[in-house]
């Protein structure tokens, strides 16, 4: 099946071993995708033959009168022109990754009626500007040439997956509240500011250059937040109405305090913390072999769900009743002491409190 996030309940081990890989394979991916060359010449046209041997997925006909082929699979094929898709109404799935595509070209897919999901990783596409479709749910333009997603409308759509492009900033000229997921790996964002989706589930920002994650507020659905691999150092942003927020990932981030790590607290449905890599946990904020075969500090790791009691995974690792019960214990000892610890802490770090705008 191609990847779209209709199950946006993926296994979290699975994203971060996808992540891992992704990253500390950093330079045999940019090979594996480069995006394809520009080459003058000759138009290559998809023919009607070669979609008909490229169809799958057997399914009822959007009119429930039939059955019919629903997905098209034309990738690796050097396409500049796919006008023949046009002639396949009863698609639903189309993927043409892995060709010489721009927008004109790709608007041809908008001309099936019941078009769900197109897949169009590593083309030239400088814009995900598609003509406006009915029922159009999920758009996937990974590795392409996008610098923004401002024109991108459409009315259904649930899932923009743009990973791997040159976009500096998440905005819209149209309001999309269908919008569930979003996924902007490795782009150039810079900050989330104006970010406003009260009905997105799941937002991916990995490998970016966000140092705040203040615009957070209005994702008041907001359940997965993955931000890896980011320079994010203070933890604002974060208010009680994200009241969903199941899933967070800091992995390599620069989160350096538990004062910090504190302002989590704030999230009544956080479950799953990632912090690996990142310096209170004694890494560097980098993606290195080194920091992703280091061992779990354990103290570390009781010290964090004495913060956060409510956490029942602490990176890859399920918090088991022993370590509840160091952090029962850890608790305890700070009612004693008071706010002492924490004023003492403050002053460790004089350079990020005086930065802290909290």
């Amino acid at each position: 099946m191609l990847k779209s996030h209709f199950d946006i309940h993926k296994d979290d081990d699975v994203e971060e071993e996808f992540e891992h890989e992704a990253v500390s394979h950093a330079h045999e991916e940019e090979e594996e995708h480069a995006l394809p060359e520009v080459i003058s010449g000759p138009v290559r046209k998809l023919n009607r033959s070669e979609v008909s041997v490229r169809l799958g997925l057997l399914g009822k006909t959007a009119e429930a009168d039939g059955y019919t082929y629903l997905k098209a699979t034309c990738t690796d094929m050097n396409l500049t022109d796919i006008t023949a898709i046009k002639y396949f109404k009863h698609l639903q799935f189309v993927d043409v990754s892995n060709n010489k595509l721009d927008l004109e070209a790709l608007q041809a897919v908008t001309e099936l009626p019941h078009l769900l999901l197109i897949h169009a990783d590593k083309n030239i596409l400088r814009s995900g500007a598609l003509k406006k479709m009915k029922y159009l749910q999920v758009i996937i333009m990974n590795y392409n040439e996008l610098t923004t997603v401002h024109d991108v409308f459409q009315p259904e759509l649930s899932t923009l997956e743009v990973g791997y492009n040159k976009i500096r900033k998440i905005n819209f000229d149209s309001r999309m509240e269908t919008i569930r997921c979003l996924d902007f790996r490795y782009n150039l964002i810079e900050d989330i500011i104006g970010l406003n989706f009260p009905n997105l589930d799941s937002l991916y920002l990995a490998g970016n250059q966000i140092n705040s994650l203040i615009g957070l507020e209005s994702c008041v659905n907001l359940r997965i937040l993955h931000v890896r691999n980011n320079p994010i150092k203070l933890l604002n942003g974060f208010v009680p109405d994200l009241g969903r927020l199941q899933y967070v990932n800091l992995r390599n981030c620069k989160v350096s305090t538990l004062r910090q790590v504190k302002k989590l607290k704030v999230l009544p449905s956080l479950e799953t913390l990632i912090l690996k890599g990142c310096p209170y946990m004694g890494g560097t904020g980098e993606e290195t072999p080194e920091v992703a075969d280091e061992e779990e500090n354990s103290e570390l790791r009781v010290e964090i769900l004495a913060a956060l009691p409510k956490l029942k995974k602490i990176n890859k690792t399920v918090v088991t009743p022993e370590e509840r019960a160091e952090a029962k214990e850890l608790i305890t000892q700070w009612i004693e002491d008071g706010a002492a610890d924490e004023e003492a802490e403050e002053e460790q770090q004089p350079e990020e409190h005086d930065n802290d705008d909290d």
